[in-house]
């Protein structure tokens, strides 16, 4: 008998790999998941139904306009390449969203989806337990493409979901949250940058498209810094190989830049057919440099550290600060796991250079982004040209963390002990060390109890207007507010979306966007200073009752309720909180629209 030798079957072997590397990324999906449950105390129906944050932290009061967008999405108002409409909202004209570019549709219809199964504040929680699950999947996936240990790839997954940085942004901040994409425009940035680069029609090339253009429907700071570092690639491929060489990493760019224009088509539309908008983003330097990435804030632990000598070094260093730690609650603490793999980088990049050898790929993205993103850098020199839209530069922390992380896991991939049980109990005991450190306390029954107690307030006293009101009523909000980001003292920017939140029928005068002629009436309306007049005027363009937000008037709310029962507007409706009451109107049979001009 002749002996047939056994040939190894590539294709076979492949995508055997490819499927335990399925379920290793389902296994850490899952692991993140049941992480997320426990730190946010999520294991019932009705914690579920109680959102991470309301009102009792206004450091995040943006998580209500984060509702409302789930709301907008829900009622099918959201939607890629059209104009987004809030015919609730803007009374008695319809809010109009399209001023401000909006890269992240895709994000922001998945929410609405999700909500119409869920509700809007499970649907919240869900996106964001999703946007740990991603990142954490994502970096495992990023690690294996580059061929690193899986032990590793799957440790340094978990620490990178995280990150304190996740937790500081949460859901009122759910954008900057969806950071998962990082890991992979790494290695698509180390493709570009490597060697060659990548060639037009190759698979690298293909899924570096894929990726540019997941990228260009996330925040546009990742998007900001991805781009430079691809061109940086570019230019360097042309200066080695000749101008040609640049031209796929130009197209990766391309790609990026397709789908942020692709995502704001309204708006650059809208501007066509409506004129520009100064009003809709108000940007100054100073904010470059609050905002701005200090080297400090990766080192300093948080207040509500765990270990009690670092909480009280990080509460001291917040009381002695001129300029925030970027933005608060402090977002780019990089841990203790990420602070060891930074060291280790410069560890190794100061004996390069004393040996006068090639320093690490890692080295020079991390130095590029100090110099850019860095208070004074050239973020901020081209700031001063009037250029200020990237003004939160600390957001790129999570490059540093991300890059240093991949660095360490690339590093220990390379040790091949004799006993994997030591690879695999260093990693646990890595891990652990890095959740310990990153994640905050967790959420007590107590915290929980609160929020829901936020919630049912302003619900119940929505139900009660609805129940007085007619459908389709118009309800006037004071104090009056600017939208968006046009906080009064007293009341966050987004606080009237409140009752929005929670109405079936009703419409709200608030929400328009800033310096159009559909706002201004409310403007010019703010400055009359008889109540009566006020009232008079808006039951003359139909609205049936003013809600007020108490916080807005300080102890004068009290003489304003009275003064309204003085003129024989006695109908009030007040929260279970008492924080907010509303006022019954008698509306014309006959309205008429106010003015605009």
């Amino acid at each position: 008998m002749i002996a047939v030798p056994m040939v190894k079957n590539i294709a076979t072997d492949k995508w055997g790999a490819l499927r335990v590397d399925l379920i290793r990324a389902a296994i850490l999906a899952i692991l993140a998941s049941l992480v997320w449950c426990t730190v946010y105390n999520r294991w019932t129906v009705e914690s579920w139904q109680t959102p991470i944050t309301y009102l009792s932290d206004p450091s995040k009061g943006d998580g209500i306009l984060g509702f409302a967008v789930i709301k907008a999405a829900r009622d099918g108002h959201v939607w890629p390449f059209l104009f987004t409409n809030v015919p609730e909202l803007g009374a008695p004209y319809v809010a109009n969203w399209d001023d401000f570019p909006v890269t992240e549709k895709p994000l922001i219809c998945m929410m609405g989806l999700f909500a119409t199964f869920m509700g809007i504040f499970a649907a919240a929680n869900f996106t964001v337990m999703l946007g740990y699950v991603l990142a954490a999947v994502a970096f495992y996936a990023a690690c294996r493409m580059l061929n690193y240990s899986w032990v590793w790839a799957f440790a340094g997954g978990l620490i990178f979901a995280y990150a304190r940085y996740a937790f500081a942004h949460g859901f009122h901040h759910i954008t900057v949250l969806y950071y998962w994409h990082v890991p992979l425009c790494l290695v698509v940035c180390a493709w570009i940058i490597s060697g060659e680069g990548i060639k037009f029609g190759e698979r690298r090339f293909i899924i570096a498209l894929i990726v540019a253009f997941v990228t260009g429907v996330q925040n546009v700071y990742y998007t900001n810094i991805f781009a430079q570092f691809v061109l940086i690639g570019g230019l360097l491929q042309a200066w080695r190989r000749g101008w040609l060489a640049i031209l796929p990493a130009a197209a990766v760019v391309g790609s990026s830049a397709v789908a942020f224009l692709l995502m704001n088509v309204n708006t650059f539309f809208y501007h066509l057919a409506h004129g520009g908008n100064d009003s809709i983003v108000v940007r100054n330097y100073r904010w470059l440099e609050i905002y701005g990435l200090k080297m400090v804030d990766l080192v300093m632990p948080p207040p509500d550290h765990p270990l009690p000598f670092l909480a009280s070094w990080g509460a001291a260093h917040l009381k002695e600060i001129v300029l925030a730690p970027g933005e608060f609650p402090p977002t780019a603490y990089m841990g203790i796991v990420g602070l060891a793999a930074l060291t280790w980088l410069v560890a190794v990049s100061l004996r390069r250079t004393i040996d006068h050898e090639k320093l690490p790929l890692e080295a020079f993205l991390i130095l590029w982004i100090l110099i850019y993103a860095g208070v004074g850098g050239l973020n901020g020199i081209i700031g001063t040209l009037g250029v200020q839209l990237f003004r939160a530069t600390t957001r790129y922390s999570i490059f540093v963390l991300c890059i240093v992380l991949m660095y360490a896991v690339g590093r220990l991939s390379l040790v091949r002990p004799k006993d994997k049980a030591l690879a695999y109990g260093a990693a646990l005991i890595i891990t652990l060390i890095a959740i310990w450190d990153q994640v905050p306390p967790i959420v007590s029954t107590k915290e929980l109890d609160e929020t829901a107690a936020e919630v049912a307030s302003d619900r119940h006293f929505t139900e009660n207007i609805e129940k007085q009101l007619p459908a389709n009523a118009m309800v006037f909000e004071i104090p009056f507010m600017d939208f968006p980001e046009s906080p009064v003292e007293g009341v966050g920017s987004y606080d009237h979306f409140r009752p929005y939140l929670f109405s079936h029928t009703l419409r709200f005068s608030f929400g328009t966007d800033k310096g159009r002629p559909a706002q201004s009436w409310q403007k010019e309306l703010a400055q009359v200073r008889q109540l009566n007049e006020v009232v008079s005027r808006l039951e003359s363009y139909g609205f049936s009752a003013i809600y007020v937000n108490r916080s807005g008037f300080g102890d004068k709310s009290d003489n304003l309720l009275q003064a309204f029962k003085q003129i024989g507007r006695d109908q009030i409706i007040e929260s279970d909180r008492k924080d907010l009451f509303c006022v019954l109107l008698k509306p014309s049979p006959q309205p008429v629209l106010p003015d605009v001009h």
